[in-house]
């Protein structure tokens, strides 16, 4: 099955890279507890491992948000 989904997307190398994907996009959705479960992480800090990777919403508020880029001035 990897074989095939690799077929569509070569960019994929590993299947971990699938699981990281869905967690990323779970921590979008639900908060982190839910996430912890839904990903059978034991530990907390194995689920806060993926926020570090979810550096878009980060940069989208700092670009909103910073006073030297505030295009109002």
């Amino acid at each position: 099955m990897f074989k095939a989904i690799q077929k569509l997307n070569p960019e994929i190398l590993h299947p971990k890279q699938i699981r990281a994907s869905v967690i990323i996009y779970w921590l979008k959705n639900h908060n982190l507890r839910q996430v912890q479960y839904m990903a059978g992480h034991k530990y907390v800090s194995s689920t806060e491992r993926y926020q570090l990777n979810n550096l878009d919403s980060l940069q989208s508020k700092l670009e909103k948000f910073h006073p030297l880029n505030n295009r109002n001035i």
